[in-house]
């Protein structure tokens, strides 16, 4: 008998619902139109921030749309260097300062910037991915973390429309991964309590949880039964074979998990059982 999965769902449909679709039609990715962001649109849940995603949520259909967050006036020059606004994907900890209309939302590759070098309003385009979100989307091993750029993050949305009218549970993104294993992983860590499974760490509050992965034993990304899961923490998840050895030791994966020893220098060290006097022969 095979087992029920950790998390129940139904041919992706909170997953296209989360992309912008409407449940039951096969309707292609909508441009948003630009709009600036206060707390009066969070706090009526208009925009819903979270560590899963950025949304958009249209108050008279309730048609729920991935978004990226951008702050509206910048120097698009500043000593003669030319830079662009950030693009924020996740509740990140540089948008945690809110001012009033401090930020605009989209989910164009094309952007309207207060250039506050030539006191104008300006196209932009190809807004950068910020580094915070890059870290916490990639510790959760989020497939649009492969968005690096506004242009690629409107242009997977696009890839996710066109996959609407026959994609299926099996599909996988272009990590290897099941549209729905964002849901899953965050379902099988937060059933956990977010404490490694091999040497019992728990992170010491709600920020660090980025911290914790989950591991396929098998390492077939789509077998997602409860039994083929791992709540680790990274530096666990790190060592776990030669590949995550390999994988971990360099890049951004290597920041994050030296990030992570540095902090929690007794993490990542198995836990061996204690046997009593009743444990023995005699």
């Amino acid at each position: 008998m095979r087992e029920t999965p950790i998390y129940d769902f139904n041919k992706l449909k909170s997953a296209l619902t989360d992309l912008g679709f409407t449940i039951g039609e096969a309707k292609p990715y909508r441009p948003l139109d630009i709009a600036d962001v206060d707390l009066s649109n969070i706090q009526s849940g208009e925009v819903e921030i979270s560590d899963e995603g950025i949304f958009y949520i249209n108050p008279d259909t309730g048609t729920k749309q991935q978004i990226f967050l951008y702050k509206k006036a910048v120097f698009l020059e500043y000593r003669g260097v030319r830079k662009k606004p950030s693009m924020h994907l996740t509740n990140c900890e540089a948008i945690q300062d809110w001012g009033e209309n401090q930020y605009r939302r989209a989910n164009t590759g094309s952007v309207i910037v207060w250039d506050k070098s030539s006191h104008r309003e300006v196209e932009v385009t190809g807004l950068p991915l910020c580094s915070y979100c890059r870290r916490k989307m990639f510790l959760t091993e989020s497939s649009i973390e492969q968005a690096r750029t506004s242009d690629e993050f409107e242009q997977l949305l696009r890839e996710a429309g066109k996959k609407k009218s026959d994609i299926e549970e099996n599909d996988t993104d272009l990590e290897g991964y099941i549209w729905e294993w964002q849901k899953i992983s965050q379902a099988y860590r937060t059933k956990k309590n977010y404490t490694c499974e091999i040497c019992g760490f728990s992170p010491e509050n709600r920020m660090d949880r980025q911290y914790m992965h989950v591991h396929h034993k098998d390492g077939i990304k789509t077998h997602n039964e409860e039994t083929n899961l791992q709540c680790l923490c990274i530096a666990c998840h790190s060592k776990i074979n030669q590949s995550h050895q390999e994988n971990f030791s360099k890049g951004a994966n290597k920041i994050m998990l030296d990030s992570f020893k540095k902090k929690y220098p007794n993490a990542g060290q198995e836990k061996h059982p204690v046997h009593s006097d009743e444990d023995l022969p005699f």
